[in-house]
Formats: C-alpha cells, structure tokens, sequence
C-alpha cells in the first residue's frame, strides 16, 4: 500500500555500509550523525528504505530536545521490497541484529527498534532469544501491529483461504517450502512471487508470523509478550482498515499489555486517533509523533 499521495521533497541521508548477511546491505541515517542515539525503522511486508513516509518523525527528532538526540536509520535486510516473499522473521532478526551490532561500534548509546506492521512481528522475533542470539536494544515500538492471517480474510474467501494453506502444507511436505505458491492460491495484493513457507507463515495458525492474531491462547500471548525486556510502546492505528470488524481492537490490545513484565508497556502506549495503517494523515502523524517522542525522553 502506498504510505501516503502527498508529494514529498528531497532529503538528505548518510549511507552506511555495513557487514550484515544481506550482501551489500547499507543503513540510511537522517539527522545529525553526532546523535547519541538512534531510532531504527523496521516496515512491514513489501516495504524497504525510503519506500515509508517517515518526514515527521525526522522532523520530530531534528526539532526535538537537544537532550533526546536521535538520529533516524532504515536499512536494505533480504525481506526488503519484493524481497519478502522469499524471507522470514528469523532472516530479519539476523539482518536486525547485524545493524545493531553496527550501532554500537560506532558509539551509539540507545538503540529503539520501532516497527510498523509486520516489522513488529520483527521485534517480537528480536526478543526470542531460545532461537537468536541478538545484542541487547533500549526499547521497542510496535506501530500498528495486525494479525496477516487475520488481514487474510479481507482479501480471499474463507474456503479460497483454506484450500491455499493446504496447498503451502503439501508443498511445505514434499520438501518444496522454498518454492513459489502457485498465484491462483495467493491473494491479488501480491504482485511478486511468494513461497510456500512464507505464506503460510503468514496465513496459517500457529505460522511463524502469527504473533497479532486475537484467537491466540493466553499462554502463547504470555510467552511472547512476557519475553520483552525492555520498554516497549504499543501504538495501533485507530482506524486501521487491516484489522477485520470482527476483532476487538481494544480487548486485544489490553490483553498483550496484560502479559508484559510490569512496568514495561509505556503509560503512552494506546491507539492513535485518526490513523489507517500506515498512518498516512497529517495529524495522525503528530499524534504519532508525540507518543513517540514521549517514549524516547521516558528511556
């Protein structure tokens, strides 16, 4: 989806190239690279640098405190753009893990990993550290999380979705994880090709990526959320249109804050008003700002 109509200007970054199993792959900072600290963007599927909106948050950090003195960073990981299709959560966390590492050799202080759509995925990912061994960040953001296989729904029939997860499982069977879905079996808002592991990673119960989806036990939420060790920052979309009608926004939301150690959910964390998804309207993205701003001074 297009993050917003609106023309935008040029901007200046610093290019980073850095050591990270994507070949090539270099990270993209905005702001003054004297920053202390920094704040890592993390899109979600078919996103990539500079592919997201992300004007008022760098005005937010270059007009800010002195004191706050972030700079804001994307990053070129396998999963970026059409990269997606042939990825996992488990490539972004090395792909994550390699630009902290990074970070940190160049000084930077705080590192805040924020995370819209499935990058919040991402994070939760981060956290797991029984399949990942990650250096330690300051902070996590999860800007509107949704649950795909939930989405899922808004895009196919339930009997067309179904029968596609049976094809991923028999493909995912025979050895063909790697291989492309048939696109008859996929949704029409993909455009590139997708293999059977990522989408049903996406799309099945229990998939890798299911970490949003509100029919989740309780036990599964308490040992997602219950990971966090740092501060993290829930921030919905309060008119997300990827969240089917069926759900309830708000009970869902207070139940992954129900299952995070205490005092770690931010008092800022809530819906922001105004926003779809990819919080595309002006003055959701103040509001965005500002909580994130918030949460920045409160670390």
């Amino acid at each position: 989806m297009p993050s917003s109509d609106r023309p935008r200007a040029p901007f200046a970054v610093t290019v980073h190239p850095f050591p990270s199993p994507t070949p090539h792959s270099c990270a993209y900072e905005r702001g003054p690279s004297s920053a202390r600290n920094a704040l890592v963007f993390i899109g979600g599927l078919t996103s990539g640098p500079h592919s997201t909106d992300l004007d008022f948050l760098a005005d937010m950090l270059e007009h800010g405190s002195p004191a706050l003195s972030y700079s804001l960073w994307e990053f070129r990981m396998r999963s970026s753009y059409s990269g997606f299709g042939y990825s996992s959560l488990a490539n972004d966390v090395e792909d994550m893990a390699a630009l902290v590492q990074y970070l940190r050799g160049i000084g930077k202080e705080k590192i805040v990993l924020m995370g819209a759509s499935t990058g919040c995925q991402d994070c939760l990912e981060y956290t797991d550290s029984d399949k990942h061994q990650t250096p330690p960040v300051d902070g996590y953001i999860l800007q509107s999380p949704v649950s795909d296989r939930e989405a899922a729904f808004l895009f196919m029939a339930p009997d067309a979705l179904e029968r596609s997860i049976q094809i991923a499982e028999g493909m995912i069977e025979r050895g063909q994880q790697d291989h492309p879905m048939p696109k008859t079996f996929l949704p029409p808002i993909f455009s590139t090709p997708v293999t059977a592991y990522r989408w049903h990673s996406l799309a099945a119960k229990g998939g890798d990526d299911d970490y949003f989806s509100s029919d989740l036990p309780d036990s599964r939420i308490a040992t997602v959320f219950g990971r966090i060790d740092k501060p993290v920052l829930f921030v919905p979309a309060g008119s997300d249109e990827m969240v089917p009608a069926s759900v309830d926004r708000h009970e869902l939301l207070a139940r992954w804050i129900s299952f995070c150690r205490k005092g770690l959910a931010s008092d800022l964390s809530g819906f922001i008003p105004g926003a779809d998804h990819v919080v595309s309207e002006s003055e959701a993205q103040k509001r965005l700002a500002k909580r994130v701003k918030g949460f920045l001074e409160s670390i």
